[in-house]
């Protein structure tokens, strides 16, 4: 039996990926399908770059950095030198 799978994608980008595999004899559907198949039998391809657990690790990190600063600041070479024998 097939499953359904439903995504919400804003308008425009629904209308301009529907252009584009038009373009190319293919409905969203049918590319779909291709891209789930693919993922399944194959996994995800390389080229898309999800990050591991350490590079979300550092993200994780850089994030927090930017939303509570506990990281000391220097304003001259002089500063910076005196913070690094810390």
């Amino acid at each position: 039996m097939d499953s359904r799978v439903d995504s919400r994608v804003p308008t425009d980008i629904k209308e301009k990926a529907s252009k584009e595999l038009a373009a190319h004899g293919l409905s969203i559907s049918s590319f779909i399908r291709m891209v789930l198949s693919s993922v399944a039998n194959d996994g995800l391809p390389k080229y898309w770059g999800i990050p591991n657990a350490e590079t979300m690790s550092s993200i994780d990190e850089a994030i927090d950095d930017m939303k509570n600063p506990h990281l000391k600041s220097a304003s001259s070479y002089d500063e910076l030198e005196k913070l690094l024998d810390e």
